[in-house]
């Protein structure tokens, strides 16, 4: 199962996510739709533990995301498949910062 409570997340003064919940059960499929820059791959890179939240809690499978460490992350990740577009590189990130 993921959970998504409240979840508030901002790129300096850009606020991308507002206080998203969401629960997705499992064997439940779910689409996220809608035009560039509204939160979508940002949700989607909270899930897997690649972006923190500013505030509000992921949970997947009883697991609290932001709290995982390295290793727990990995682990975790080994049990999600995703897809990266255009060369998943952060655009609000500096390549340094994305590479390590």
């Amino acid at each position: 199962m993921i959970e998504l409570l409240d979840v508030h997340k901002r790129f300096l003064h850009n606020v991308v996510l507002d206080g998203v919940s969401l629960d997705v059960k499992d064997g439940e499929t779910v689409a996220l739709l809608g035009p560039s820059g509204v939160g979508k791959s940002v949700t989607l890179k909270m899930i897997n533990g690649l972006l923190r939240p500013d505030s509000g809690d992921v949970i997947v499978d009883g697991l609290h995301v932001p709290r995982l460490k390295r290793k727990e992350l990995a682990e975790l990740r080994s049990k999600i498949g995703y897809v990266f577009q255009y060369g998943a590189l952060f655009d609000s990130m500096t390549v340094a910062e994305n590479i390590r």
